[in-house]
């Protein structure tokens, strides 16, 4: 009978877990070998945390154990462990920390808790942090990409979808795959740190995209937004059928578009005609701006005008007519609200040279109860039982300084202690819910109030 190994031993355990340096494991850049550059069967020292490929003889792992006498190596695809060059699997209860590092899990009671129950975790260095109040690197540029996913990583429905990967594990979508691992790493409180990078994500929507949004160059994030829910809607089987998908369910809501088609008599004054209505389908509300005035004040500094969005909101009255390129004019209603609304302030736009101008105009909003029953069409026993169609404030994003060189922040309410928190890349700060409503918001994320 063979001798057995020590390591096949009842109570063996390995000798070189000690050297184990959590410190230097991060497991958010894209899982390439560090020598060959291939992305299969790809291990982590967890000695001193490079990529190797493969874990047998003559293999970049196997050399990299003898050359500079590192044992223990993880599987970056199934989060096993193994002591090389002895090849042997080490199983050990100390190693779940990393293991959840790598691979955030969560049951449906744990996520169920996430906005009523606060959790405060510890990274290794000694640091506190809060899950779901999580930095993203900003990877040159990306500050754009980090607001938009942080504003829709507390979307409760979307976010509750994506931290359980049974709802789309059946999928091949790498777009689909990677924003389920960032909203999971937001949110786990397995963090070895307060921070997380969206490399992943990052070169996912770059494919994804075609290389219309790229690392290195800030983009649009209202752009951006309305890529990546139309792209993760289609990845994940959406059709064009209301509610076809996570997207569509959390967000789509609907409006009555009216048309006056102009028609000239001659010399004459022209003429209106009402043509049919359409009700078109929507994932956001875009809102105009009124033109910043060129008034100075006794210093002879701009000033920046504010105005209530509610003056913005007044082209979905069904009453005020917007004009058309052509000379036709629209009308706008909405005929029924998403449960989660999102409001895009337009603020940028391309002057007659293609410059890209901003209007600095500051649009005020209440961070709880906008009423927007006005600009909603309800049947008159609606609107005698005093229908509410009021919406709390989320997230909005703000976009400060000048239009190609400034830099993206958002302002998100966390739940589970009702306090709001300024968001920008690694920074997360406490913030006073005032100052949010008198700042340069150019996207907001509201939920629906409870009746």
């Amino acid at each position: 009978m063979a001798k057995r190994k020590p390591w096949e031993e009842a109570g063996f355990r390995c000798p070189y877990l000690d050297t184990i340096n959590r410190l230097v494991l991060d497991f958010d850049f894209e899982k390439a070998c560090s020598v060959s550059g291939n992305n299969f069967n790809v291990y982590a020292c967890l000695v001193c945390g490079k990529y190797f490929q493969g874990r047998g003889k003559h293999t970049q792992c196997y050399t990299h154990a003898l050359q500079e006498a590192h044992h223990v190596y993880m599987n970056l695809g199934d989060g096993r462990v193994y002591c090389l060059p002895d090849g042997y699997e080490v199983i050990d209860s100390s190693l779940k920390d990393i293991q959840d590092m790598l691979d955030p899990s969560f049951t449906p009671e744990a996520v169920s808790t996430l906005d009523s129950v606060p959790v405060y975790a510890r990274g290794v260095d000694g640091s506190d942090y809060m899950p779901g109040l999580i930095g993203l690197n900003n990877i040159k540029g990306t500050d754009s990409v980090n607001v938009v996913v942080q504003s829709l990583a507390r979307v409760p429905p979307l976010r509750d979808f994506f931290l359980l990967p049974s709802n789309y594990a059946h999928l091949r979508s790498p777009l689909v795959a990677e924003f389920g691992a960032l909203v999971r790493k937001i949110w786990s409180p397995h963090n070895f740190k307060g921070q997380v990078s969206p490399h992943e994500l990052l070169q996912a929507i770059m494919s994804a995209s075609a290389n219309r949004f790229k690392i290195g160059e800030q983009c649009d994030p209202m752009d951006f937004l309305a890529w990546l829910l139309n792209s993760l809607h289609t990845a994940l089987g959406g059709t064009r059928k209301a509610g076809s998908s996570i997207i569509h369910r959390t967000f789509q809501g609907s409006v009555k578009v009216t048309t006056l088609k102009a028609r000239g008599e001659g010399e004459e004054e022209a003429e209106e005609e009402e043509a049919t209505a359409r009700e078109l389908p929507f994932l956001y509300l875009t809102v105009d701006v009124p033109p910043a005035p060129l008034f100075k004040d006794a210093l002879e500094r701009n000033i920046i005008p504010q105005v209530p969005l509610f003056a913005c909101l007044a082209k979905f009255d069904g009453q005020t007519p917007q004009e058309m390129m052509n000379g036709d004019k629209r009308r706008y209603i909405i005929t029924r609200l998403p449960r989660y609304l999102i409001v895009h302030i337009k603020r940028f736009s391309k002057n007659t040279q293609h410059f890209l101008e901003k209007n600095p105009t500051i649009v005020n909003f209440p961070v709880r109860n906008l009423d927007l029953s006005n600009y909603v069409e309800m049947s008159e026993e609606e609107r005698a039982a005093g229908a509410s169609h009021k919406y709390h404030l989320m997230s909005s994003i703000q976009h400060d300084g000048p239009p190609d060189t400034g830099a993206y922040r958002a302002f998100v309410h966390f739940k589970a202690n009702d306090s709001w928190y300024e968001m920008q890349d690694l920074h997360c700060n406490g913030v006073h819910p005032q100052l949010i409503s008198v700042s340069e918001s150019y996207i907001q994320f509201y939920d629906a109030a409870a009746a």
